[in-house]
């Protein structure tokens, strides 16, 4: 497993792919943490500042690192890194197109070969749910989960969604599901975080009042917990319920999915999970599950 790492949740929450490691590690599963690995650019694609060739070189340059790794099974953290990657290797294919970026990369003597698939770090959970449950030593039975599905993993390759629909994705409702979570429905299940790249840059106000909507919506459900599958959507869903926080009635904690299953088995939640890094403060979640032993 080739584990691609995303600048978003490496910058807000170092304890997604932290927490991540945590659970290869304890499952002893082999992968690559590899040092020359740039970021994706997605960010900047969709901001509209990384034009589509800068894109295609420069992950294609990703793409060969991973197969010349022998680690082709690249999982991304980032939804938006799954689809960028995605979306790359689909106009690689195009020979014509490969050809161009080749002749680009042999300036820095890499060359994209193909032979490599993309998953989300989500996918890998999920496949993994019965070794997961074997070495869990927390449950959360009791505890009500509101689970949000990054716009960039459902509604892009909306055919490749591993559990659920586009529409209806349960991907993060199944894994919670495997350890004893009460997942709950909301009105605006389907809508963004509100994130949407260049309207988080040039109109906050907007990207202020998807989420508002959103936020609303999930804690008239009052869970626990909500979680995630991407930093970006933590980022806003975590941080605007703190400026916010006068406009609810309650708030709860956001997480990834993968801080929360780290949780589960047993990982520091300082150094493995870096709770420290939400604004919402965590340790009321912590409590409430640490009550429950498996």
């Amino acid at each position: 497993m080739y584990l691609f790492k995303s600048c978003v949740a490496g910058t807000f929450y170092p304890g997604i792919e932290r927490s991540f490691r945590f659970i290869l590690n304890s499952l002893h599963v082999d992968y690559f943490d590899d040092p020359n690995q740039s970021s994706c650019a997605g960010f900047g694609v969709h901001c509209g500042v990384v034009p589509p060739e800068v894109n295609l070189s420069l992950n294609a340059r990703n793409l060969a690192l991973a197969y010349n790794s022998g680690y082709t099974n690249i999982e991304c953290t980032c939804p938006t890194s799954y689809a960028n990657l995605k979306e790359c290797i689909g106009a690689l294919n195009d020979e014509k197109t490969r050809a161009v970026i080749n002749n680009v990369l042999k300036a820095v003597n890499y060359e994209y070969k193909g032979g490599v698939t993309v998953y989300h770090a989500a996918e890998v959970l999920y496949a993994m749910k019965e070794s997961l449950i074997e070495r869990a030593t927390l449950s959360l039975t009791g505890l009500k989960i509101a689970t949000h599905h990054g716009c960039h993993y459902s509604k892009v390759f909306y055919d490749e969604v591993t559990a659920g629909s586009w529409e209806y994705p349960t991907l993060l409702d199944e894994i919670c599901a495997e350890f004893s979570g009460t997942l709950l429905d909301y009105s605006e299940r389907s809508l963004c975080c509100g994130m949407g790249f260049s309207n988080f840059v040039t109109s906050s106000d907007y990207t202020e009042s998807i989420a508002l909507l959103k936020l609303k919506s999930i804690l008239a459900e009052e869970p626990d917990v909500i979680i995630t599958m991407c930093g970006a959507c933590q980022a806003v869903l975590d941080h605007l319920q703190k400026r916010f926080e006068k406009k609810f009635e309650r708030v709860a904690p956001v997480l990834n999915v993968s801080q929360l299953v780290a949780i589960l088995l047993g990982a520091d939640t300082q150094r493995d999970v870096a709770i420290q890094f939400s604004a919402v403060d965590v340790l009321p979640l912590l409590k409430k599950i640490k009550t429950v032993r498996c």
